[in-house]
């Protein structure tokens, strides 16, 4: 297993795990649904995403493929602030074969460590409530809780094969 930063080339096998990561989230709440149909979009959105100089996506690679990836955020906040300089970790996912095997513990490892040279003087991220392991895993990790991250859906969500209108 070697972790490193995405490319363009790994374009699709990360779509495939960003999907997984949703579908494997899509009982906890709607707010992770997406349009299954929308795929072209969605990998224009990631490769965006993988193009901003200040996002990483790091990802496991093992013989077999992907195994799991994160994607890791440097931001620069208000300079009146005590923590300014905010490392924030998006989407994080290891595929349920490659758990426990410090895959997530890597991906973390790295993405701290490209954090810390940017700059970062703290992290954050959200996992969803309902989500005991991810919550556990990130316990273990240092991360403790500080607020809720609260939402209110105004419309109802749309069928999962149904095209934005």
């Amino acid at each position: 297993m070697h972790i490193r930063p995405a490319t363009r080339s790994d374009l699709h096998a990360v779509y495939l795990l960003w999907a997984e990561l949703m579908d494997a989230h899509a009982h906890y709440h709607s707010v992770f649904g997406y349009h299954r149909r929308a795929q072209v979009e969605l990998k224009q959105m990631l490769l965006h995403r993988l193009r901003e100089p200040y996002t990483r996506f790091f990802v496991a690679e093992t013989p077999d493929g992907l195994a799991g990836m994160l994607i890791a955020m440097y931001q620069i906040g208000h300079h009146g602030l005590h923590y300014k300089r905010r490392g924030y970790l998006a989407e994080t996912l290891v595929r349920p074969a490659f758990r426990r095997l410090g895959i997530g513990r890597a991906l973390f490892g790295t993405a701290k460590t490209w954090l810390l040279a940017e700059g970062a003087d703290h992290l954050e991220l959200q996992v969803a409530v309902a989500n005991e392991g991810a919550r556990q895993f990130w316990a273990a990790m240092g991360f403790a809780p500080t607020t809720y991250h609260l939402v209110q859906p105004l419309v109802p969500p749309p069928a999962p094969d149904a095209w934005p209108s």
